[in-house]
Order: structure tokens, then C-alpha cells, then sequence
């Protein structure tokens, strides 16, 4: 058995702005390493200061997903300064180590409340772009982080990175979809993630997938490394302190108001609104069969690749009743929706895992999905599955799911019982039988 006291965790999506399905895993990661008594750091990236206190308020803003440094125009003339100096072979970014000070206040934000979990932090200025350059201009050599091994002796990323350690590394692998499809944006470079991939593989002791369909995808372009991938399914991130909040009628009423709907009375989707989502077959299935069912579509999410292909379903007068857009919501909203939806509609052409789905069990609401990449696997028997490359299935699916009380009421049973499966404490089951904690 190996005895990890200090482990650090790194991983860009940490500092994004719009908090995606990798922030999630990470939050559930913190919280379970910190449950098997590890002292838990973060790497991040922010600016260095000789005050710790200034460093301090840096990393949280960082954390935060505040960009603060600069103004645009200064911060992109640093960046390219930055840039100059690493094509030079200039930059040796040493690494500052800080306590967690425990700052009560800012535990109240919302989307820094892990932070009880945290102990420290390893900061070193612009890493995440530092590697982002080293990623373009030298592919297959991944960049090398020399870590205090008095400070740190585990290194464990949320996703994929082009990366090497003095220490034992573990990785995460949540899909490879920009080396397996079509359904991603031409600027994530297909060949800069083939190679994201592949040192991952080669440079980590282990790496963590989180479902047996991510990592047969990543076996079929990687095939020599079965041995060093182990299937870990991540826990469904629900807080239940936001539940409990959100039983409160006031909350669910005011946040059903604020968007105009009723109870029981409308259609859900949350999640990035992007091609690989399949949103245009989803409208177009939805629209075809309106008229049988007379609740409106809600979609929840930020619009990303692809939406070209819907965004004027979105905006034309004659849909505004048929179909509401809310762009990006917040974690109390997204309950208070999923919690109070006639049903949840998820038909993706392609997911890693699959949180949503999850969620919408969780909260009793039962599911349309597809029949397709992870879903199968990790929604069960639980769920109405279409072919998601069907109009008409997915159509009838939504008729079905709409109209027959009996099979919601069904799908209700069995996804309570299928999101026992996805619970922290078998992750972190899971988890210590691959860490050999």
C-alpha cells in the first residue's frame, strides 16, 4: 500500500470563467482525496506577489475565473512579451507554495465552497498558457514540472495534459472526441490533443477514465496501453445544501416566475449548446410534435460550436413560445428547473460520462437520451433511449415521455435507484483501489 500525504491537482478548467462537467469532477476529486485524510493542494496560475496576502487574493480571483491582472490591451501585450521569452528559452517559472488561509468570507461564494477542502497552493505565473504554447510548438515533448517532493509527492490532473513529473503522476480521461469525430471546433487543434493524449499515456503511472466507453475509444488510436487505464466513474456532483435550499417553495417559485413557467408544464435541456449535443434534431424532433403536446422546450447553456445550425430556431418570433433560450444559468436555477421539468431531454450524439442525465435522476425527473457513446453505460435501465441520429425517434420519444404518466412515474423508480451506482462514497471506493490508498 503507497502512503500519499501531499497531493496537488492541476488542470486549466480550475480557473475557466463558465464552469463545465471537468469543474464538477474536480470538486468531487477535492472532496474525496480530503475525506481519505491527504492534505490537498491546487496549482494555479496567478501573479506573483511578494505579499502573501496580495499572492493570496490573486489565486482566489484566479479561482474565481475573475480575469484581473490587466486591462485586454496590457494583458496582451504581457502575453506576447511572455511568449517571446519562452521561444528564448527564458522562462524558468519557479513555483511559490502557500497555505490555504481559510478566509471564511470567500468560502461564501458559491463556486469557491471546496475550498474547505483545500491546504495549500502551488503557484506559478501563467502556467496554464506556458503549457498551452509548449503544447503548439513541441508536441512531442511533453513540458516538465519539477515539483518539491518534501511538498508534493502525488501530481494528479482533472484532464488530459502534455506534461511529465518528477513525481508519480495520475491523469484523467474524460473522452477523445477531438480525435475521434467531427463534433468539435477546427481551433482544438485534433493533432495538438493526439499528442495531449498519447504523453499522458506514456508519462503517467496511471490513468483514470471515467467510464469503460472513454477508455475503449481511447484503445482503439491507443492500443498498447490497457494496462494503465482504469475505469473510475465519477460521483454525481450534487450539493445538498443547494437541494435543501431549493425545497423551499419561495426559491422555486421565484426562480419559475422569473422565466415564466409552471410546474410540470415544460420540456429541459441544460448543457452547452453545440453540435455534438444534437440541439438543431432536438428543436427540429420537438417542433414536429408540438402541436400533440403544448408545453414549451427550455434550453439552459451556453451556445457553442455549431450553433449556426439552430440559433435562428432561437430567435424567431414565431418559436418565442414554443422554445425558451436562457442561456447560461446558475446552480440554484438549474435544480429549481430540472426538479420542476415534465421531463428531461438529453438526446447527445457523443458524451464521455454523462452528468446531466444524472442530475435529472437524482432530482426525479425522468429521461430521454441516446442510445449512443457512454450513455447506455451510465444511465441504466433508467432512461427512454432514442437514436439520436433519428428525427423521428427522438420525435416519438418525446410524444411518449411527454404524454404517459406511467412510464415517467417508471423512469422516476429506476433512476433513484441508478444514481446509487454514482454516489461519493463508491468513487471514493474506487478511487482507493486504484491509488492504493
Amino acid at each position: 500500500m503507497k502512503t500519499y500525504k501531499n497531493v496537488l491537482i492541476c488542470g486549466y478548467d480550475i480557473e475557466e470563467k463558465y464552469q463545465r462537467g471537468i469543474f464538477y469532477y474536480f470538486k468531487s476529486l477535492v472532496q474525496a482525496l480530503y475525506e481519505f485524510n491527504l492534505d490537498v493542494g491546487i496549482l494555479t496560475s496567478a501573479k506573483n506577489e511578494k505579499e502573501e496576502h496580495i499572492l493570496y487574493l490573486n489565486i482566489l480571483r484566479k479561482l474565481n475565473g475573475e480575469d484581473f491582472s490587466y486591462s485586454i490591451s496590457n494583458k496582451i501585450i504581457n502575453l506576447f512579451l511572455l511568449f517571446l521569452k519562452f521561444l528564448k528559452n527564458k522562462i524558468k517559472p519557479t513555483i511559490k507554495y502557500l497555505k490555504n488561509k481559510e478566509n471564511p468570507y470567500d468560502y461564501h461564494l458559491q463556486r469557491l465552497r471546496y475550498l474547505k477542502y483545500i491546504r495549500y497552493f502551488a503557484n506559478i505565473p501563467n502556467f496554464y498558457f506556458l503549457t498551452s504554447i509548449h503544447n503548439r510548438f513541441f508536441l512531442k515533448e511533453p513540458y516538465y514540472l519539477k515539483l518539491d517532493k518534501n511538498k508534493v509527492d502525488l501530481l494528479f490532473t482533472t484532464s488530459p495534459m502534455n506534461i511529465k513529473t518528477n513525481i508519480p503522476l495520475v491523469q484523467t480521461l474524460h473522452d477523445v472526441l477531438p480525435i475521434r469525430t467531427v463534433f468539435h471546433p477546427p481551433e482544438d487543434n485534433s493533432k495538438i490533443f493526439f499528442y495531449r493524449v498519447k504523453n499522458m499515456l506514456e508519462y503517467s503511472d496511471k490513468v483514470l477514465a471515467v467510464s469503460n466507453f472513454s477508455k475503449e475509444e481511447c484503445l482503439k488510436i491507443f492500443p498498447n496501453y490497457e494496462n494503465k487505464i482504469f475505469v473510475t466513474y465519477e460521483p454525481i456532483p450534487i450539493d445538498e445544501d443547494l437541494i435543501r435550499f431549493t425545497e423551499n417553495e419561495y426559491v422555486q417559485n421565484s426562480v419559475l416566475m422569473k422565466y415564466k413557467l409552471k410546474k410540470d408544464n415544460y420540456l429541459f435541456y441544460v448543457g452547452a449548446l453545440e453540435k455534438r449535443k444534437n440541439i438543431k434534431r432536438l428543436i427540429e424532433a420537438f417542433l414536429s410534435i408540438y402541436n400533440k403536446i403544448k408545453i414549451p422546450l427550455v434550453l439552459a447553456g451556453k451556445l457553442g460550436y455549431g450553433k449556426e445550425e439552430f440559433e435562428f430556431y432561437l430567435k424567431l418570433k414565431k418559436y418565442k413560445r414554443k422554445i425558451l433560450f436562457l442561456n447560461y444559468i446558475n446552480d440554484i436555477e438549474k435544480i429549481v428547473l430540472l426538479k420542476n421539468a415534465r421531463a428531461f431531454l438529453f438526446p447527445s450524439i457523443y458524451e464521455g460520462f454523462g452528468i446531466p442525465p444524472l442530475e435529472a435522476m437524482y432530482l426525479k425527473t425522468p429521461v430521454l437520451t441516446s442510445n449512443t457513446s457512454s450513455l447506455p453505460e451510465v444511465c441504466g435501465k433508467a432512461a427512454l433511449f432514442v437514436n439520436p441520429f433519428s428525427l423521428d425517434e427522438i420525435a416519438d420519444g418525446i410524444l411518449e415521455i411527454t404524454l404517459n404518466s406511467t412510464l415517467r412515474q417508471s423512469l422516476i423508480k429506476l433512476g433513484l435507484e441508478n444514481v446509487k451506482r454514482f454516489s461519493l462514497e463508491n468513487y471514493k471506493k474506487r478511487l482507493a483501489s486504484v491509488l492504493d490508498l
